[in-house]
Parts: C-alpha cells; sequence; structure tokens
C-alpha cells in the first residue's frame, strides 16, 4: 500500500481541470510505501535522518587522555562519573566546567548539591585567577572574586546558571529546574553532582524506595538530555562493589560511564594528587579501559592536565 499525498488538489481530476499533470506524476511516482510514523526506510527519510543527526561536539575535555578515549562532549550524551567520596569529583566537575565556558560561547547549568553557590563561583573563579579562593584563609575580597568571575564569562551574566536550593523531595520539580536551565537558559551542558542525594533519606526497605527513585530520575535525565539536545553530566557515588550506590540504572541507561579514583591514603604527596580516568563505557567511541590522568595543584585549588601541569610547575621555578 502506497500513500500519495496531494499538496494543492483534492483530487487527480482537479490536477487534470487546471493543467497540472506533470505535478501529479511528480507526486505519483514519488509516493511512499505506508509505514508507521515511527518507521522509516526510503532514501529521503535516511537523508533527513542525517541531517537530523544530533551526534554534534559541544566541547573537548580539557584532558587529552578523556579526549583520546571519547573524543568529548556531544549533544543529547548522558555522561556518569562514577566515584568514591573524597577522591575530588567536584574539583572535575570545576575544570571541566571552566574549560567549557574559556573554550566555547555555550551556556552551563551547575547543581553541586554538597556546597553552597559562593563556593560553587569561587571554586570557577579560582581556575581563572589561578588562586585556591575556597580556602578560608585566601586573602581574595569579594570584589577581586566577583570582577574575576565576570572577567570568566566575559561579562555574560547569561553563561552560568546555578541551582541553589537544597530540597529535592519533588524531584518533578527538580527536573523541571533543569528543563528551565536549558529552554530559558540556554545551557548547553548541565552538571549534577551528586545523583545520590536526591535518594537521601529514602529507607531501602521501603519495597526498593530508593532504588525505584533512582532508576525514575535517571531514567528521565536521559530523556531530557535527547529531548532537549544537551549533554548531561553527573555524579554517582558507588558502594563497595564499585557500582553505582542505590541504582544500576543510572549507568545501564549512559552513553558514557567514566570512573575515577586517587590513592588519598598514599604517603606520597605527588602521588596523592593524581586522579585517574577508567573509561568502562563510551557508546560513541566503543575505547574503553584507562584513560590518562589529571594532576590537582592545591595552591591554585585547579585540577590539570599533566602537560599543564608540568607548565605550570616551570612557570614556578622561573
Amino acid at each position: 500500500v502506497y500513500q500519495l499525498r496531494m499538496e494543492k488538489r483534492k483530487d487527480p481530476t482537479e490536477y487534470l481541470e487546471n493543467y497540472e499533470k506533470d505535478d501529479f506524476l511528480v507526486l505519483f511516482e514519488s509516493a511512499r510505501r505506508f509505514a508507521p510514523d515511527n518507521i522509516i526506510s526510503t532514501f529521503s527519510e535516511i537523508k533527513q535522518a542525517l541531517h537530523d543527526s544530533h551526534e554534534n561536539m559541544i566541547c573537548d575535555y580539557p584532558f587529552e587522555g578523556l579526549n583520546n578515549s571519547l573524543y568529548g562532549m556531544f549533544e543529547q550524551e548522558y555522561i556518569v562519573i562514577k566515584a568514591p567520596e573524597g577522591v575530588g569529583k567536584t574539583s572535575l566537575f570545576r575544570a571541566i566546567e571552566y574549560h567549557i565556558l574559556k573554550n566555547t560561547n555555550e551556556s552551563i547549568g551547575i547543581i553541586h548539591l554538597e556546597e553552597n553557590s559562593a563556593t560553587t563561583v569561587k571554586g570557577l573563579v579560582s581556575y581563572e585567577l589561578r588562586k585556591n579562593l575556597v580556602l578560608p584563609d585566601d586573602g581574595t575580597s569579594e570584589e577581586e572574586i566577583f570582577e574575576g568571575y565576570k572577567t570568566l564569562v566575559s561579562n555574560n551574566e547569561d553563561r552560568v546558571h546555578i541551582y541553589t536550593s537544597f530540597d529535592v523531595e519533588d524531584e518533578q520539580s527538580f527536573l523541571d529546574n533543569i528543563r528551565f536551565m536549558a529552554t530559558a537558559g540556554g545551557c548547553k551542558v548541565v552538571f549534577f553532582d551528586h545523583i545520590t542525594w536526591l535518594a537521601t533519606g529514602q529507607a531501602e526497605d521501603q519495597d526498593g524506595a530508593e532504588r525505584k527513585k533512582l532508576d525514575r530520575i535517571s531514567q528521565k535525565l536521559k530523556l531530557l538530555a535527547k529531548e532537549l539536545n544537551i549533554c548531561v553530566i553527573l555524579i554517582s557515588h558507588i558502594n563497595d562493589q564499585g557500582q553505582t550506590r542505590g541504582s544500576r540504572n543510572i549507568t545501564k541507561v549512559a552513553d558514557t560511564v567514566v570512573s575515577i579514583s586517587r590513592n588519598i591514603l598514599s604517603g606520597n604527596p605527588e602521588e596523592r594528587n593524581v586522579l585517574s580516568f577508567l573509561v568502562e563505557k563510551a557508546r560513541l567511541s566503543a575505547k574503553t579501559g584507562p584513560s590518562g590522568h589529571a594532576i590537582y595543584d592545591r595552591d591554585s585549588g585547579t585540577l590539570n592536565d599533566p602537560n599543564v601541569a608540568m607548565k605550570m610547575k616551570e612557570e614556578v621555578r622561573i
């Protein structure tokens, strides 16, 4: 069965009456074989699908090892960073956030549920001023930090949207805020630290309430990334078995999964500052395995690619 859609006349006779036989023949010859709306097969549909592809890179990573494996961050990508507590997950987010702001014109949404908004701003500006502004004895004035922030966002107050509420009981309201960031705020990448927070206080013996909530939210975040054509990158704590805490669905629905680790108990201070990357899942590239590392500089409060860290050391020597 074929569908012939007549565009400007109601039937073939009207085409003949108006001397438009050739127009009708074009429609007749290009009639599409019937198929449900969610199935494509014709050459024109395949070509349109290629045109509509959203595998467009938003930005690369500030770390060479991750770029070699993942090629960068992409539209509609749902990325999960797996991490034990205390290894430097927020520092990783700040490094990527800063990199996007300095190397693209895109806006970003920031949801850091374990810190207040002032700490979030200071952490970002630390990269701009190369000073650890989060430390209480830093001595940098609020005005200097504010001017550094304005420089970071190119004096455009729409570049960064920060979620300031710690009330996450209403999950739909929380998801609506992400939708607002993407639609009204124009955010192309939304950073979420961390998803485990959303299930805090849920009793695990209440018919799996924690797991069901995290299953549901992780699925909705994946769908939001696809629908809104954005990249969602989130952090999840892991349990003793190395699995995402509370729900395995968090990584199951992810396009990309990166595990980070650091030897926080090493007696060597330089080793304690090394954050290692392991790509566990890469739907786009299929390149998994060890993917380099980053080095934390305590003086500036920044996480850097080894090449950048080496240059910083050289500058200090000079």
